[in-house]
C-alpha cells in the first residue's frame, strides 16, 4: 500500500475555457470512457463556462461555492454536495473562499449511479 497526500501532488494549472485558479490533479483518465480528476481551486477560483462531453457529477470535498447549469442560475455548493450534468449541458463552477472539488465523468455511467442520474437529465 502507498499513502498519498493530495495537497502535496503538485498538478496541473486548468486554463481552458477561461478557467483561472485551478489546479487540476489527475486520478483516472487516458483512453478509456471514464475520468476521475481532483479540483483546487483558490479563493476566486473558477471553472469556466462549457459543454460536458459526457455526464459528469462535481462532488465538494472541502469549501463551499458555486455551479451553474444550462440555465445560468447560480445554485450554492458545499462539503457533501454534489452538482451532476448531462452530456451536452453547458455549465460553470467557481468560488469566493476556495473549494476542492472531486470530478467523475463516464460515456456510460450505470443507471442507479450519480453519474447515472446525471445521463437521465
Amino acid at each position: 500500500m502507498k499513502i498519498l497526500n493530495i495537497d502535496t501532488i503538485v498538478g496541473s494549472e486548468m486554463t481552458a475555457y477561461g478557467s483561472s485558479g485551478v489546479r487540476r490533479v489527475r486520478v483516472h483518465g487516458g483512453s478509456g470512457p471514464a475520468s476521475v480528476n481532483i479540483m483546487h481551486l483558490a479563493a476566486g477560483g473558477r471553472l469556466g463556462r462549457h459543454v460536458a462531453p459526457v455526464p459528469q457529477t462535481l462532488i465538494v470535498t472541502e469549501g463551499q461555492g458555486w455551479a451553474s447549469g444550462s440555465d445560468g442560475q447560480p445554485k450554492a455548493l458545499a462539503r457533501g454536495q454534489a452538482a451532476c450534468w448531462g452530456a451536452g449541458e453547458e455549465h460553470e463552477t467557481w468560488t469566493e473562499t476556495g473549494m476542492t472539488v472531486l470530478i467523475i465523468e463516464a460515456q456510460s455511467p450505470p443507471p442507479e449511479s450519480m453519474l447515472g442520474e446525471a445521463a437521465q437529465g
